[in-house]
This record gives structure tokens, C-alpha cells and sequence, in this order.
């Protein structure tokens, strides 16, 4: 990151000017010596090795000016952004990139150029450095556990910045926000998984439309077979009742019936009478024949139709139910798949809680040790101050006087009845009683208060 030095945006180190000489002009500093004053900005210059607080009233001639060694230009925005990048090391040996952001705002530019807070950025980043805890966090996830990074190292950062503030001379600083950069790794994988989705989808739909197409062009198909065959047997048909009704002229041409040509044949004495009834008996035979082809005929079209017909309906049935095989195959997929990532998903929760309330068994353990070794080290105190006669077990605010010789103000107090017993029972029985112990009820108050006084002390 490219930024702008903050707080101290500019210094420089001012040349010793030649001292004044009489009749001279007055001395003064060159304008390119100086930084230029932007709105929100401020000079200090170091004089004599004090700092001098440039509140736009001093020109270049003055004596603070001229004598100066180094000025510097503070900027004094009111919260000014900040921004700190932290590598958090993670499980499979990569990197979390953390930015952090924190408003600025400088109230004391003295203090900040004498204690030499040039870059804030540094201060901050070595003020969260020491919370080891934030380096920590991220080696229990992977880089495709990111989102969960998120949050812990935000309220991780969070928390400790509410606990222990940062402080720095004459600047104040407070969080503005967390902020865990997606890995370049996980990026891609995304990418590349939601273009493999995509693909699944597009392939699929392509998959469905070829084969909604190839079950029209099967029905097409069937349907023109059906057509062509019905074609050829109308024109089948059309083609025998044309020969009918040649063969039916040619007779009207002859005679207007077979039979009456028969008859008039053997009016003619060109037949004989045997030779009439075989003729006309052979013509009603061919007749007979003929219905019974025709009749066969029209019996074998409709089997030939209804037996395509069954066909087509077997076959479109048949491909139906394939195809609501492959939507159920998908379907089963899809429901394994989600059910899979629901139990990864519980899996990692309960992995999650069973680690967060190791912790927190691990913290409540730790402070207990810690409020034993606290309460341990004051008795120890006591019974040393009472082996040594430094103690009146009556009187004596022990509370108070622990306290203060560990340290603890913020440990509770022990009860001065708990606290007497435990002295007396800890102080020697042939140790010399204190040679105040004599003196008159009257001025125990007196006595009181001049032993406090002496201890305090």
C-alpha cells in the first residue's frame, strides 16, 4: 500500500542562517524551506531543543523561524483513516490478509513530534502485534473457511481494542473496522466452481432440449412412415377401383352386363346351355373373389393402422418413461449432494463448539489459579508483617495495606475478620505483644491512626 506519511506528513532539517550583521536587512527563512500549510495541517519547529507549535502567526523572519533546526507538518484531521495489513497464518500453510482500520486524530502536535510519532501506521500495527491471540486464531481453519475467520478475527480484534485501548503521546486512535481479504486461492476456486455450475446447468437444459427434440423428431418420423403408408395404400386402392371401373366400361361396352352378354351369346346359339352356366357361374365366382380381395383389403389396412399406431404409442411411452428415469437419477444426485454438505456443515458447528468450550473451561480454570496465587501471596505478606511485629491484629487495616504492597486494586478485599484470624493463627505465641497493647482504652483511637500513619508511610 501507497499512502500518505500520517501523522507527520513532511519534515525537514533547516540550515543555520549567518548571524545579523549592522545596517543589514532583517534575516528570514526561504518559502522553499518550508512545507506548505494544507488545510488541517500544522508546522512545529525545534528551537534550542524545544518544540514551538506553529498557530499561523509566525512568519519567516521571526526569532522562532530562524533559529529553528528542523520543522515537521503535523496533519491534525479530525479521524483520519488509518489502515494496518496483518499476515494471519492458517492451517494449510497459506495466509489470511487482515486490514485494519482505525480513525486518527491528533490532539497534541508538540507531543507527537517530541516523542517522535512520525508513523502511525507502525504504532498500530506493533499495538495489535502484541495481542498473540489474533496470530492464533487462524491456524484452526483452512483458506475455504474464510467466512468463519471473518468473524472470530473480528471480534477477536474487537475485544482486545475495547480491553486495552491504544495509547499514544498527543494522538488518540479507535477502531473502525475489521476486514479479512479473500485469498487469491479461494477466489479462483469460487470462480471456477460457480463456472462449473453454470456449465452443470447449461449442459443440462442441453441435454433436456436434445432430448425433448429427438423424441419430436421420433414422433415426426412415425407420423410420416403412418402418412406414407396410408399414401400408398389410397393410391393401392384408388389404382384397383380405377381398373374396376375400366373393366366395368369396357363391359357397358360390350353389353350392358357380363351376364347379358352371356344371355345374348347364347340367344346367338354361340354358347351352349352347359357353356352358359359355366360362364355365368365363373363370373359370379370372379365377383365373389372380387369383394372377398376387397374386403381382405380394407381388414388388412386397419390391422396395418391400428398396429402403427400401437407402435407409436409403445415407443413414446417407452422414451417418457426414460426420460422421467433420468429426471429422478438427477434428482437423487442433487438431494445426496445437499444432504452431504449439510452434515459438513454440522460437522464443522460442532467441531466449533466443542473447541470454544474447551476454551472456555481452559479461561475459568486459569482464573481460579489466579485468585488461589493471589490469596496465597497476601497471607504470605501478612504472616511475614506479623512474624515481625509490624502488625496490631486488632486495629490494623490489613485490606487496605495487602493491597497495596501487591499491587491488586482491582482484586476484591479480604474480610478484616478473615484476615485477623489468619494472622493471629499464623503469628508466633512467643513473640513479644506490641508495648502499646498496655495503654489506656481511651487513646486507642490516637494509636490507631499513628500506626496507620507510620505504615502508609
Amino acid at each position: 500500500m501507497d499512502e500518505q506519511p500520517y501523522p507527520v506528513v513532511a519534515e525537514r532539517v533547516l540550515t543555520p542562517l549567518p548571524p545579523k550583521r549592522l545596517f543589514s536587512r532583517t534575516r528570514g527563512r526561504d518559502p522553499e524551506e518550508v512545507p506548505a500549510v494544507r488545510v488541517g495541517h500544522r508546522l512545529v519547529y525545534r528551537a534550542h531543543n524545544q518544540y514551538v507549535l506553529d498557530a499561523s502567526d509566525l512568519t519567516l523572519d521571526s526569532p522562532t523561524v530562524v533559529e529553528a533546526s528542523h520543522v515537521a507538518l503535523v496533519d491534525v484531521t479530525v479521524d483520519a483513516g488509518v489502515v494496518v495489513e496483518l499476515v494471519i497464518p492458517s492451517r494449510d500453510a497459506s495466509n489470511f490478509t487482515t486490514r485494519v482500520t482505525f480513525l486518527c486524530t491528533v490532539d497534541d502536535p508538540v507531543a507527537v513530534v517530541s516523542t517522535g510519532g512520525h508513523d502511525a501506521r507502525a504504532m498500530l500495527a506493533g499495538y495489535l502485534k502484541g495481542h498473540q491471540r489474533i496470530f492464533e486464531l487462524g491456524l484452526d481453519f483452512g483458506l475455504e473457511e474464510i467466512n468463519d475467520v471473518r468473524r472470530k478475527l473480528n471480534a477477536q480484534i474487537r475485544a482486545y481494542a475495547t480491553l486495552n485501548p491504544p495509547e499514544f503521546a498527543g494522538m488518540r486512535a479507535t477502531l473502525a473496522g475489521v476486514e479479512v481479504l479473500t485469498p487469491d486461492q479461494v477466489a479462483k476456486l469460487e470462480d471456477a466452481l460457480r463456472e462449473a455450475k453454470q456449465s452443470h446447468v447449461v449442459k443440462t437444459a442441453q441435454l433436456a432440449n436434445e432430448q425433448r427434440l429427438g423424441d419430436l423428431e421420433h414422433i415426426h418420423r412415425r407420423t410420416r412412415e403412418v402418412q406414407d403408408g396410408e399414401h400408398t395404400r389410397s393410391l393401392d386402392h384408388a389404382q384397383r377401383h380405377y381398373a374396376r371401373e375400366e373393366l366395368k366400361r369396357s363391359s357397358e361396352a360390350v353389353a350392358a352386363n357380363p351376364i347379358a352378354a352371356l344371355h345374348l351369346a347364347y340367344s346367338a346359339g354361340e354358347l351352349t346351355t352347359r357353356e352358359l352356366a359355366d360362364e355365368l357361374r365363373r363370373v359370379r365366382e370372379q365377383e365373389v373373389q372380387q369383394d372377398r380381395e376387397d374386403l381382405r383389403a380394407a381388414i388388412e389396412y386397419e390391422r396395418e393402422q391400428q398396429r402403427l399406431r400401437w407402435a407409436a404409442e409403445r415407443d413414446d411411452a417407452s422414451q417418457q418413461r426414460k426420460a422421467d428415469l433420468r429426471r429422478e437419477v438427477w434428482a437423487r444426485e442433487d438431494r445426496r449432494h445437499q444432504r452431504e454438505v449439510e452434515t459438513r456443515h454440522a460437522e464443522a458447528r460442532r467441531v466449533d463448539g466443542v473447541r470454544r468450550a474447551e476454551w472456555e473451561r481452559q479461561d475459568r480454570q486459569l482464573e481460579r489459579e489466579s485468585a488461589a496465587k493471589e490469596m496465597e501471596a497476601k497471607l504470605e505478606v501478612i504472616r511475614e508483617l506479623a512474624k515481625h511485629g509490624h502488625l496490631d491484629t486488632l486495629n490494623l487495616r490489613l485490606d487496605r495495606f495487602v493491597n497495596d504492597m501487591l499491587g491488586d486494586r482491582g482484586t476484591p478485599a479480604l474480610d478484616r475478620a478473615e484476615t485477623v484470624d489468619r494472622v493471629a493463627i499464623a503469628k508466633p505465641e512467643d513473640e513479644p505483644r506490641p508495648a502499646d497493647e498496655d495503654v489506656d482504652p481511651g487513646d486507642a483511637e490516637l494509636l490507631d491512626d499513628d500506626r496507620n500513619t507510620r505504615v502508609e508511610a
